[in-house]
């Protein structure tokens, strides 16, 4: 996937995230936020990007 697949991939998920009352589909897409999280998160690295400031979108909680 490249960055735009990625980011929207992660817009769906925070927004099911935020939509569904059901706990357990509310973990499988937190659990789908954090690694798409990641996954942007190693991406802009590898492109240069300062990945040392503020999350870029929510769930990157990965450092450096």
């Amino acid at each position: 996937m490249d960055l735009n697949q990625l980011l929207h991939a992660h817009q769906i998920a925070k927004m099911g995230h935020a939509q569904t009352p059901d706990h357990a589909r509310r973990a499988a897409y937190a659990d789908a936020m954090a690694l798409l999280a990641a996954r942007i998160h190693d991406l802009r690295k590898a492109g240069g990007a300062d990945v040392l400031a503020a999350p870029f979108v929510a769930g990157d909680g990965t450092v450096g």
